[in-house]
C-alpha cells in the first residue's frame, strides 16, 4: 500500500513533479488500453475547484504520451456527470485539453453498456470502462455532505453513466449502504485491470463539499496504485480521522493490521519515507451533516433522524429555476411550482444540493 506525495503550490508547477508520476507509473507494462478517469461532477469553470483541474489532467496525458510513449490513440478521456456531461466536459476545459494532444473524450451516456448485478441490484457499466486494461484515476480533494471525503474509490462511482448514478441513492439511502456500493464497485472495477489514482489536491473545497462547499489551496497531490491507501492519507492530511469515512472503514476490514501495510514516500527532490503520524496536516472544515452522525450509532439515528439530520431547502433568493434539482431527485420530492421540498419524501441523498450550480440548497435542521 504505497502513496507517494508531493507539495505543489500551483498547477504551473506541476511539470516540476514528475518524478512522483515516475514512481507511481514505474512498471506500468503493456497497457494497450487506457481510460483516464477525472472528476467532472458538472458545467463548472476551472476557478471553481470543483473538478479536477484542466492543467492537472493536461500534466498526466503529457507524461504519458512524452515520458511513457504511449499513442494518443490508447488513452481515452471518459466520465458520466450528474447532469450534462457534454457541456460539462467543456465549461471544465477538459475537451480542450484532449483536443489539444488528440485524445477521445467519451460521455460514458454515449457509450454501451455491460450490465452487472452488484448488491443485488442491476448495474450498467460502460463498455470502455469494461475494455480498459487500465483505469487512470483523478479524483479532486473535496469533502462530501454524504459521504464526508470523496477521494479515489468515491471518484470511480462516475463510471456508471447518465441518471442512473442518481436512481441508485433511492436503493441505497444510507451513507453506510451507498459506502457498501460503493465499495464493491471498487472491487469489481479493480478484477482483470489495474487501477492507478493520481489526487488533485492543489486546490480542494472543504465544508459542505462537493460542489458548494469553499476552495481551499491544499498544496498536494497524492498517487497510489491502492486507492484505499490513497484515501487514508487524504482524509487524514485534511484532518480527518480516516475510519470516520465509511469507505475506507469498510475496505480495511478485510486487511489485518493495515496500518503496518501502508507505506508513505514524501517526494520532494528526494524521495523520503514518512511515518503517517509525521506528515503536517491542514484543518478542512468539515459538512454540517457530519458531526452528530459520527457520535451517534446508526440505531439511534435512524430513530430521531427526522430531527437531527439535515433536510435540504431550496434558498428562494439563490434559486434560478433551472430545473436541474426537480429532474434529478431520485424520489420526486422536488417541486419547482412553489419552491419546496417534501420532506417526508426526502431521503438525505443531498444530490440536490450536489447539483445545484446556484448554491441555492441549503442544509437546515427542522427541528
Amino acid at each position: 500500500m504505497e502513496v507517494y506525495y508531493t507539495t505543489v503550490k500551483n498547477y504551473n508547477l506541476l511539470d516540476r513533479r514528475n518524478k512522483l508520476l515516475d514512481l507511481t507509473f514505474s512498471n506500468l507494462g503493456d497497457n494497450k488500453r487506457i481510460l483516464v478517469k477525472p472528476n467532472i461532477l458538472g458545467p463548472y469553470p476551472p476557478d471553481k475547484h470543483v473538478t479536477t483541474h484542466p492543467a492537472f489532467l493536461d500534466w498526466i496525458l503529457k507524461y504519458l504520451i512524452e515520458v511513457k510513449g504511449i499513442e494518443e490513440g490508447n488513452i481515452v478521456v471518459g466520465e458520466s456527470s450528474g447532469f450534462s456531461t457534454e457541456k460539462a466536459y467543456e465549461v471544465s476545459r477538459i475537451k480542450e485539453v484532449c483536443e489539444k494532444y488528440g485524445i477521445s473524450f467519451l460521455p460514458f451516456e454515449r457509450d454501451k453498456s455491460v450490465k452487472i448485478k452488484l448488491l443485488n441490484t442491476t448495474l450498467a457499466i460502460p463498455k470502455t470502462v469494461i475494455d480498459s486494461d487500465l483505469i487512470i484515476n483523478l479524483p479532486k480533494l473535496k469533502t462530501h455532505v454524504l459521504m464526508r471525503y470523496t477521494g479515489a474509490v468515491k471518484n470511480l462511482y462516475g463510471c456508471i453513466p447518465g441518471g442512473l448514478k442518481i436512481k441508485l441513492h433511492k436503493y441505497f439511502p444510507r451513507a453506510y449502504d451507498f459506502a457498501h456500493l460503493l465499495v464493491e464497485l471498487y472491487r469489481y472495477l479493480s478484477k482483470g485491470r489495474e487501477i492507478i489514482s493520481v489526487m488533485d489536491g492543489i486546490w480542494g473545497m472543504d465544508g459542505n463539499g462537493p460542489s458548494n462547499g469553499k476552495p481551499v489551496n491544499a498544496q498536494i497531490v497524492i498517487a497510489s496504485r491502492d486507492a484505499l491507501a490513497l484515501d487514508i492519507f487524504a482524509t487524514y492530511y485534511i484532518g480527518y480521522n480516516p475510519m470516520d469515512v465509511l469507505t475506507n472503514r469498510i475496505l480495511t476490514e478485510r486487511i489485518e493490521n493495515w496500518e503496518d501495510k501502508l507505506n508513505i514516500f514524501e517526494v520532494d527532490g528526494i524521495v523520503r519515507r514518512r511515518d503517517l503520524m509525521e506528515v503536517p496536516r491542514m484543518n478542512f472544515r468539515k459538512p454540517d451533516t457530519y458531526y452528530l452522525t459520527s457520535i451517534l450509532p446508526p440505531f439511534i439515528i435512524r430513530l430521531i433522524s427526522s430531527i437531527i439530520i439535515e433536510k435540504p431547502r431550496i434558498d428562494r433568493v439563490r434559486c434560478k429555476r433551472c430545473g436541474v434539482c426537480e429532474k434529478i431527485c431520485p424520489v420526486g420530492a422536488i417541486s419547482l411550482e412553489n419552491l419546496e421540498i417534501d420532506r417526508k419524501k426526502c431521503i438525505n441523498c443531498y444530490c440536490c444540493h450536489e447539483m445545484c450550480r446556484f448554491n441555492a440548497i441549503k442544509l437546515r435542521r427542522f427541528l
